[in-house]
């Protein structure tokens, strides 16, 4: 059968290592791809907000799977396709406890994504300053994150560094506060949704949306939070940078995202008779 949706995972397959920029070569082979007709979905742990950069440079993206597919949305018209957040009083918890352990995090909510004023210079502190430049201009900072999420229900907590001797503890505390799905997506980091939300159960529900079958789907990964994906898809590609799970969970292997690995997979498999 032939591909007629390619998803893509962002930092350490899509995205240089900047964590911002898309090589031209993706940029070109993504769009020819599209041009004939191939639907192109971003496939993030990130928040809508957070996809801004990547969906201007493409030029190309039909839809946003976000937060870790918590979030599906059409990139057109913004319609929310499929959701499944987390209650407000589990993610009021979460807060707590995060904030209790002085834990830099962002919390993904309707698309957009919130950082406590309070740890905007821990959050620089935590990522590369070619990707502090761009968060900064979408990020939303509130005095109170409690107060500014009031009565709403979250799509993901991103924690940006947790320590090796906190990581247990704080996986422990927040799992207390009900069902919870933990991911990783680079180094120290910890992911936290709604139980059983991830980027593959996203992507089926795009696919179900569609009409399409897994033999109709390729998708990019290279980290924990990508397994899912990787599993679903039949035309499945682990980045050779990425880990061992991922490449373990994928069909195929693809050069490094440094490599514009997704831009020659797409020309072998999809543009190439």
């Amino acid at each position: 059968m032939a591909i007629k949706l390619i998803a893509l995972d962002l930092d350490g397959t899509l995205l240089d290592n900047d964590h911002v920029t898309v090589p031209r070569r993706n940029v070109e082979a993504l769009c020819a791809a599209h041009n004939k007709g191939v639907k192109i979905t971003l496939a993030s742990g990130r928040s809508w907000s957070l996809l801004a950069g990547a969906v201007e440079q493409l030029g190309c993206v039909d839809y946003g799977l976000c937060a870790n597919g918590a979030l599906v949305l059409d990139g057109e018209t913004g319609a929310v396709l499929h959701s499944r957040a987390m209650p407000n009083s589990q993610a009021l918890a979460i807060i707590d406890i995060l904030q209790s352990e002085g834990i830099p995090f962002e919390v993904y909510c309707q698309g957009k994504n919130y950082v406590r004023l309070a740890d905007k210079d821990l959050v620089r502190h935590n990522n590369p300053s070619t990707y502090v430049a761009f968060f900064e201009q979408v990020t939303t900072y509130p005095q109170d994150l409690a107060v500014a999420l009031a009565g709403r229900e979250v799509e993901k907590f991103n924690c940006f560094s947790v320590p090796e001797d906190k990581r247990e503890r704080i996986e422990t505390a927040v799992r207390s506060t009900g069902p919870v799905e933990v991911a990783n997506s680079f180094g120290l980091n910890l992911e936290f949704g709604l139980g059983g939300v991830t980027k593959g159960e996203g992507l089926q529900a795009l696919c179900a949306h569609l009409g399409l079958a897994p033999e109709e789907v390729m998708a990019f990964g290279n980290a924990g939070n990508d397994l899912e994906m990787l599993s679903f898809a039949s035309w499945s590609f682990a980045m050779v940078n990425g880990s061992e799970a991922a490449k373990a969970c994928a069909k195929y292997l693809a050069p490094a995202n440094g490599e514009a690995g997704v831009g020659q997979m797409v020309e072998k498999y999809v543009l190439e008779p």
